[in-house]
């Protein structure tokens, strides 16, 4: 089951979906929906969940938000070292637009973008 929030503090924009077995949340996307643009801003799956399909099943229902809400594109930031985040994000057609050097701090983000509209 999921089930959509809005995140209470200084960002009006901010929202949350959250993924939810048994009355306990297994894992969450928080994402910022700024008028025709989404930003994904964290997805987490409890480490128990991971590598059963539930990252997977988040995205899909992340990405029919934005269509339903029409937005032309998402953006999101990763760490260059997790291979298995950018595998994901790349399997639901985000690309890798930019480098952001030492966005992390000690290690380069990648800026990636998927098309929406």
């Amino acid at each position: 089951m999921f089930r959509e929030s809005e995140i209470e503090g200084i960002n009006p924009y901010s929202r949350k979906i959250e993924y939810i077995i048994d009355n306990n949340v297994i894992g969450y996307i928080k994402y910022s929906h700024i008028y025709e643009r989404m930003e994904l801003d964290n997805l987490f799956v409890e480490e128990e969940y991971r590598n059963r399909g539930v990252g997977n099943k988040l995205m899909c229902y992340f990405i029919s938000l934005a269509i339903e809400k029409r937005v032309v594109n998402i953006t999101l930031e990763v760490r260059i070292s997790n291979e298995i985040a950018r595998n994901l994000y790349k399997k639901y057609g985000f690309r890798e637009v930019a480098l952001r050097k030492f966005y992390y701090g000690d290690e380069d983000g990648i800026l990636m973008e998927k098309q929406v509209m």
